[in-house]
């Protein structure tokens, strides 16, 4: 399942329109409609703040995997060769940040293709 449909499924598991969601968050309903298209990507903030309307976790919403569920071994994280083990909190921020780091870098690549169109 997408991160869109996963939001879409949150929303309608809670009754609720994207207006209300849009309401709640101080944006437009189109923004939240482009997310749940996988036409945009939330923010941290935002990410936070629909993961706590929806009362779901961050896990779940970037993911689909619960918490609850147990991991078949360690987060880990090497570079240069080197591993280090990482605690859940250490590893959700550095998704966190990691998908941040993506929609920012395709964000850029977007803009620049769409300059290079227009000369």
């Amino acid at each position: 399942m997408t991160f869109g449909k996963r939001l879409k499924q949150a929303r309608q598991e809670k009754h609720m329109t994207q207006n209300e969601v849009a309401g709640a968050l101080g944006v437009d309903f189109t923004t939240i409609s482009k997310y749940e298209n996988n036409r945009s990507q939330p923010d941290n903030e935002i990410l936070r703040e629909l993961a706590s309307i929806y009362e779901v976790s961050l896990d779940w919403l970037l993911t689909g995997i619960n918490k609850e569920q147990p991991t078949p071994e360690p987060n880990r994280f090497v570079r240069r060769g080197v591993e280090e083990v990482l605690t859940e909190a250490e590893a959700d921020h550095l998704q966190d940040s990691l998908e941040m780091y993506r929609l920012l870098q395709e964000k850029r690549k977007k803009e620049k293709n769409a300059e290079r169109r227009k000369t």
